[in-house]
C-alpha cells in the first residue's frame, strides 16, 4: 500500500512539473509582409477584448484597409492609437516591450470590401499581449479580371437595351450608370498604383456611350408604364403549401399585371427566414419563457426582368405562441396591404 502511495506521489510530482507546451511561434509575417510577386500584402490589428470571433473581424477589416491605404486611396479622416504592447517568454528569461499603431477610422472613395481579389490569408492571436492580427492581401491579377468581367456585364447590359425606348429601358441604363459609377470608384484604387493598363479608358469610353444613350431617353416623352400590359412572377426561396401558392397569384392578378411563372417583365421576390433547418413558411422555437414560438417572417421586393431592385423591401413579422393556427389567415390580410404599396412605388419609381 506504501509502494503504491509513493509511486502515486511519483507519478503525480512528475505530472505538475512536466513543462507547459510552449506557445504558438510568432509568425514572421508580423515583422516583414511577405513578398510575393502580383500581390499587395496589408497588416491589421485588433485587441482581444471580448469574444475572439469579433477581434478577428475587427483585425481583418483593419487588414483590408492597411491594403487599400497601401494602393494610396484617397483617405478621408484616420484616427491613429497608439499602444503598449508586452511579451514575456515563459520562465521569464525575457521580456520586450513594443508600441504597434492601429488605425481605427479610415474612410476611403469605395468600400474596401467590394474590391474584388482582396482577401483575408490568415491569423495569428496572441494571448499574452492579447491581441489578434490579421494578415490580408490583394491578388492583383484576380482584381483586374473582376472589374473587366463586371464592365462587359454593364457593356452587355446597354446592348440588350438598344434602342428601345421606354421607361424600363430609362431605368435599367439609370442602374448601369450607377454600376459603372461603382467600378469607377474601385479601379480608382488599383489606377492610382499604375496597376489597371487600358481599363480606366475602356470604362470612360464605355460610360460615355451610356451616357449619350440615356441623355436622349431623359429628353424624350415616353410612354407611362401600363400594368395591365406587363406581367409580374412570383419568386420564393422555399417551397409554399398549394393553398398559399395558389391565394399569391390569384392576388397578383387582382392587381392589374398578368402573372407569369417565367419570363416576367417584373418579380415578386418573397424571401422566408427560418430555424436551423433552413428557411421556411412556417417555422418554430423552442423558449424557456412561454414554450413553443411559430414565427412567419418574409422580406418582399419587386425586381426588374435583370434582377435589380426596383422597391424596397417590405417585412412582414408575424409571431404566435403555443399553435400555428392563425398565421395563415394573419399573413394573408398582411400580403393583400403590401402588395398595392409595392406596385405603386413601383410605377413612382419608373416614372
Amino acid at each position: 500500500m506504501f509502494l503504491n502511495a509513493a509511486a502515486l506521489l511519483v507519478q503525480v510530482t512528475s505530472v505538475s512539473q512536466a513543462p507547459a507546451e510552449p506557445p504558438e511561434a510568432r509568425p514572421p509575417w508580423l515583422s516583414l509582409l511577405p513578398q510575393v510577386p502580383g500581390r499587395l500584402y496589408g497588416l491589421g490589428v485588433a485587441d482581444l477584448r471580448g469574444p475572439e470571433a469579433d477581434a478577428r473581424i475587427r483585425a481583418a477589416e483593419r487588414a483590408r484597409l492597411e491594403v487599400v491605404t497601401r494602393l494610396r486611396a484617397t483617405v478621408k479622416g484616420e484616427t491613429a492609437v497608439l499602444t503598449q504592447t508586452h511579451e514575456t517568454r515563459s520562465g521569464g528569461l525575457s521580456q520586450g516591450t513594443g508600441e504597434r499603431t492601429t488605425r481605427e477610422e479610415l474612410q476611403v472613395g469605395a468600400r474596401a470590401e467590394d474590391l474584388p481579389g482582396l482577401a483575408v490569408e490568415r491569423f495569428h492571436v496572441d494571448p499574452a499581449s492579447r491581441v489578434v492580427y490579421a494578415l490580408a492581401y490583394l491578388d492583383i491579377a484576380q482584381a483586374r479580371e473582376a472589374l473587366g468581367a463586371s464592365l462587359e456585364v454593364a457593356r452587355n447590359g446597354r446592348l440588350r437595351i438598344g434602342s428601345e425606348a421606354s421607361r424600363k429601358a430609362r431605368f435599367r441604363l439609370r442602374g448601369l450608370r450607377g454600376e459603372l459609377g461603382r467600378l469607377e470608384g474601385l479601379s480608382g484604387l488599383l489606377a492610382s498604383a499604375g496597376l489597371l493598363g487600358d481599363f480606366p479608358a475602356q470604362l470612360q469610353a464605355e460610360r460615355k456611350l451610356l451616357e449619350e444613350r440615356l441623355i436622349k431617353l431623359e429628353a424624350a416623352e415616353l410612354p407611362p408604364i401600363d400594368l395591365a400590359s406587363s406581367s409580374l412572377a412570383l419568386r420564393t426561396n422555399t417551397d409554399l403549401p398549394g393553398g398559399i401558392q395558389d391565394y399569391l397569384e390569384a392576388r397578383i392578378k387582382t392587381q392589374g399585371p398578368a402573372y407569369r411563372s417565367a419570363g416576367a417583365d417584373f418579380t415578386l421576390d418573397l424571401v422566408f427566414s427560418g430555424g436551423s433547418k433552413g428557411p421556411e413558411f412556417i417555422y418554430s422555437e423552442m423558449t424557456f419563457a412561454v414554450g413553443v414560438l411559430y414565427h412567419l417572417e418574409v422580406r418582399l421586393r419587386i425586381l426588374d426582368a435583370s434582377g435589380v431592385d426596383l422597391t424596397r423591401a417590405t417585412v412582414i413579422s408575424l409571431t404566435q405562441a403555443g399553435s400555428p393556427e392563425g398565421l395563415v389567415e394573419q399573413f394573408r390580410r398582411q400580403f393583400d396591404r403590401r402588395l398595392p404599396r409595392l406596385l405603386d412605388e413601383l410605377m413612382s419609381e419608373l416614372k
